[in-house]
């Protein structure tokens, strides 16, 4: 386990509570759902704002959810077109309307002392959230994610050369019929999940999402610079990192190339989690679980 960590975390006590919460929220533009959001756990625990990447359902915090039932406040969220999902409109962007979106409900519920977790372009979103509301957002857990997803493969590219690549891939994604967007879906698998189960549900909820949504997303992710917002981000930053046997690049190697992502932040650490590829919280649940517990901690009390 490698760490870059210039802000120790102040350590406080997990808050023990023992009932339990469940309510169904929606944020609505143009009169669609564009955001879904299933509360659950403990009323009065600290806030825990779930945010999946792309493709994928609240669903996929399902296992993370059992272990905080009793210890957290949950917030569940499910962007439209994703995994089941109606689709909504998407000309505003899919990550600018989900970060409108979140913002607005952390202003409607008074969240406060909110750790916002985000796998993949979650992770995205998370970072432009804490951006947002610095006041009410103290902790931030990106999952396998960075602020400029394009130059993790190509150091040297630049935001325009981003830009166009991503525009340029979302047009090839909608031109794509079905079968063959299903079939380009398979060949990335094993990057997913290092399990043949992982990779079933990846699957399935591909299969369940709309092709057209998902094309727009991914060239939001790949086509996008996010890194400016990082001056603006005040929380306490956690960035697991997935790594295994195999990758093309070592462990120590893979942490040094996220901590030059996030390298403009106040307070960041970085943690790599051996054994798993892209979904850590499928392929090492225990471990995903045990990050979190600490970092939802770190905020109680103080």
């Amino acid at each position: 386990m490698f760490k870059f960590k210039p802000v120790p975390p102040a350590i406080g006590a997990l808050i023990a509570a023992a009932t339990a919460l469940t309510a169904v929220m929606a944020a609505e533009a143009s009169g669609q759902e564009t955001l879904l959001v299933e509360r659950a756990g403990t009323a009065g625990a600290r806030p825990v704002i779930l945010v999946p990447g792309l493709a994928t359902p609240g669903a996929v915090w399902d296992g993370t959810a059992g272990h905080f039932e009793n210890t957290a406040d949950l917030h569940v969220v499910t962007l439209a077109g994703f995994g089941g999902a109606a689709p909504a409109d998407r000309s505003a962007g899919v990550i600018e309307t989900a970060v409108d979106d979140l913002a607005a409900l952390i202003d409607r519920e008074g969240l406060t002392d909110a750790v916002v977790v985000g796998h993949s372009m979650g992770g995205q979103i998370a970072l432009q959230l804490a951006a947002a509301r610095p006041d009410a957002v103290t902790d931030v857990v990106v999952v396998d994610s960075a602020p400029f997803f394009a130059r993790l493969f190509n150091p040297a590219i630049t935001a325009d050369q981003a830009a166009a690549f991503g525009q340029a891939t979302a047009a090839q994604m909608a031109a794509m019929d079905r079968d063959t967007y299903l079939a380009q879906s398979r060949m990335g698998l094993p990057i997913q999940s290092i399990s043949a189960e992982g990779q079933a549900q990846v699957m399935a909820w591909m299969e369940a999402s709309d092709p057209a949504t998902v094309a727009t997303a991914f060239g939001e992710v790949a086509g996008s610079d996010f890194s400016p917002v990082l001056a603006d981000v005040t929380a306490d930053v956690t960035v697991l990192v997935a790594w295994a046997p195999g990758a093309p690049v070592g462990a120590e190697a893979l942490a040094g190339v996220y901590s030059s992502q996030y390298a403009g932040l106040e307070s960041v650490e970085i943690d790599v989690i051996e054994g798993s590829r892209h979904f850590i919280m499928l392929d090492q649940p225990d471990a995903f679980a045990e990050r979190l517990a600490a970092v939802i901690a770190n905020g109680e009390g103080e």
